[in-house]
């Protein structure tokens, strides 16, 4: 035994050295050797290092709270999300399934354009038309209300009942073939319209009439020469004043397009 280095113990963690040993075997710690043998820990740093390894432990530690946190609160932004979708898709769903206008059954819609009632007076004189049929004035009467109720087909009906047994009467005549214009049927107006003077040869408001036909019809030349015979048999009458004011407006629009 007498050989043998002698035993020396480290200060810093009592663990047993030799001579050779420059750090402790177990804790690390730098040794010096003094006269004495015995280790001295020259690392008086090693307690601050283990206390900044806690530190950093700590740091580590609030980094990775810090992480969970972040990862959770990003959970929690996604699975708001996912439920505004679904509250969305199922909002859509509902609302698809609510019954629009084109799903209303017919029966509960209401009609928009109500159809056309036959005033008081008109009914009143159909019914008597109707008892007294060989009664032309009455047909008359009745076709001149119709017309200016606008009931043009029914009109146009009666006048031909009238004429059938009046065959001379240009202004039962001209009055049809008014209807026949307001129908937009412009040729068997004009037909009326001529065939009324023929009768009538200075018929005042079958030449006014033919006027307003051609200029129907989009045909101004035509018009204008209906309209000057219209003036020019009896230009103070309200119908030649208005026809002289309708050559004047065609003139004009005449005179612009030239310049």
């Amino acid at each position: 035994m007498a050989g043998m280095t002698p035993k020396i113990l480290c200060t810093q963690c009592g663990s047993a050295l030799t001579r050779n040993d420059v750090l402790c075997p177990s804790c690390g710690v730098s040794v010096e050797w003094e006269g004495n043998l015995t280790a001295v820990d020259t690392t008086p740093q090693r307690k601050t290092q283990k206390r900044e390894t806690r530190e950093n432990i700590s740091v580590t530690w609030s980094s990775k709270l810090i992480g969970k946190t972040i990862t959770v609160s990003v959970l929690t932004i996604f699975s708001m999300v996912a439920f505004i979708a679904l509250a969305i898709i199922v909002y859509s769903a509902l609302i698809e399934k609510r019954p629009g206008p084109d799903m209303v059954p017919p029966q509960a819609s209401q009609s928009i354009i109500p159809p056309m009632q036959v005033p008081a007076e008109i009914q009143e004189l159909e019914n008597r038309a109707a008892a007294h049929p060989d009664d032309m004035t009455l047909t008359l009467q009745l076709a001149n209300l119709l017309h200016d109720g606008h009931f043009y087909e029914k009109a146009i009906a009666n006048y031909k009942t009238y004429l059938m047994k009046n065959p001379k009467n240009a202004d039962a005549r001209v009055d049809m073939g008014i209807c026949y214009k307001e129908l937009g049927n412009f040729p068997e107006a004009k037909n009326q319209m001529k065939t009324a003077l023929q009768i009538v040869p200075n018929h005042l408001n079958a030449h006014f009439n033919l006027g307003i036909v051609s200029l129907s019809e989009g045909d101004i030349e035509e018009s204008n020469i209906w309209f000057k015979k219209t003036v020019a048999l009896d230009p103070a009458s309200e119908v030649g004043k208005r026809a002289q004011q309708l050559l004047i407006q065609h003139n004009s629009q005449s005179t612009k397009q030239q310049q």
